[in-house]
């Protein structure tokens, strides 16, 4: 009975987050167009040097679209790299 009830705990909190998701989700348009148009700034690190900052400010709509570019890019190197790796038969 025990395990049960252990089992019955482990359900209910594993749950919890999707649970929680819905609830945001039902609630976030409005918060969305919102937080859309917000300006995030953020600092970045120039290559090659530990000490420089250059601030970046863009929309939410802009940060998703650059992060969306650089996995896109990422994923098409590793892709062209398998690619070259990959034994030829003949």
């Amino acid at each position: 009975m025990k395990k049960f009830g252990l089992g019955v705990a482990a359900l209910l909190l594993a749950t919890q987050p999707f649970v929680a998701g819905i609830a945001m989700a039902q609630t976030a348009p409005a918060a969305v167009a919102e937080d859309s148009s917000k300006e995030i700034c953020k600092g970045e690190k120039p290559t090659g040097t530990r000490l420089a900052k250059k601030k970046v400010c863009r929309t939410k709509a802009e940060w998703d679209e650059f992060y969306r570019l650089q996995r896109q890019e990422t994923e098409q190197m590793q892709r062209n790299d398998m690619a070259n790796k990959t034994p030829k038969s003949g």
